[in-house]
């Protein structure tokens, strides 16, 4: 799901026993809530337009979270974390059914389809896999990347790895 939310919020109590159920009953639940629930938490990493988004080293800190990655990089562990691609994309335009429109800024939203999407690939190489299962070879598998600002060096990731995650995982 594309949205989170907190114990503030009308109709928190019923969505948090929901999700809670479905991972008691074996069933990964993607949202921008994701660290309520798991031991990981995935962010949305970004890239100038310009670089190949098959690269995993063209990536950086995603534009709506950098500050808070420079700022407090101790709570973006690559052991607990996992990055996934999320600004700089082009998708269909709400101004017609032929256009497009690019955004080179994203929201943690715009991540959670690449997540479930990526379990979806595990499960269907390994329709065994548990979500922990899932969630640790993604971690394992994932890639790390230094970064400098302000001449400080940071690394960045896990970012997630398709190609070395499937193989992972795969029966």
């Amino acid at each position: 799901m594309s949205i989170g939310w907190d114990e503030r919020q009308k109709g928190f109590k019923e969505v948090d026993a929901a999700v809670k159920k479905a991972k008691g009953e074996g069933i990964l639940v993607v949202s921008t809530s994701f660290s309520q629930y798991y031991n990981i938490d995935f962010w949305g990493l970004g890239r100038d337009s310009m670089k190949n988004p098959e690269d995993f080293k063209n990536y950086e800190t995603g534009m709506f979270w950098s500050n808070l990655f420079f700022k407090d990089n101790k709570r973006f562990n690559p052991s607990k974390n996992i990055m996934v691609p999320m600004d700089s994309r082009c998708t269909a335009s709400p101004t017609g059914t032929s256009d497009y429109v690019f955004y080179r800024e994203g929201g943690l939203s715009w991540a959670v389809p690449y997540v479930a999407a990526l379990y979806t690939l595990c499960c269907q190489v390994n329709p065994d896999i548990t979500p922990d299962e899932f969630l640790k070879a993604a971690v394992d598998t994932g890639n790390i990347i230094q970064i400098e600002k302000d001449n400080k060096k940071y690394n960045l990731g896990k970012i997630v790895n398709p190609e070395k995650l499937i193989e992972k995982v795969r029966k």
